[in-house]
């Protein structure tokens, strides 16, 4: 039986220009997510092309979407 897969959203706000933006991707983990391997990865602010650093599952970095957002929630450091 294969494992749904969770697709994971979170709010950022860009240092350069304060757009609000969505990063979404897979997260394919399912238990003992300690145990499992992180990355980072590099997204671009959708609207001035800024680029920060985001730590993700491994293998999340394939699965990217980063969409501009209407800007109700978002954080300031992004989670990471």
């Amino acid at each position: 039986m294969t494992a749904t897969r969770a697709r994971k959203s979170d709010p950022h706000r860009c240092p350069e220009c304060d757009a609000a933006f969505e990063v979404t991707y897979f997260d394919d983990r399912q238990d003992d997510r300690a145990q499992l391997p992180m990355t980072t990865a590099e997204a671009a602010c959708p609207a001035c092309g800024h680029a920060r650093s985001l730590t993700l599952p491994a293998g999340a970095e394939r699965t990217l979407v980063v969409e501009l957002s209407d800007g109700a929630g978002a954080d300031e450091g992004g989670g990471g």
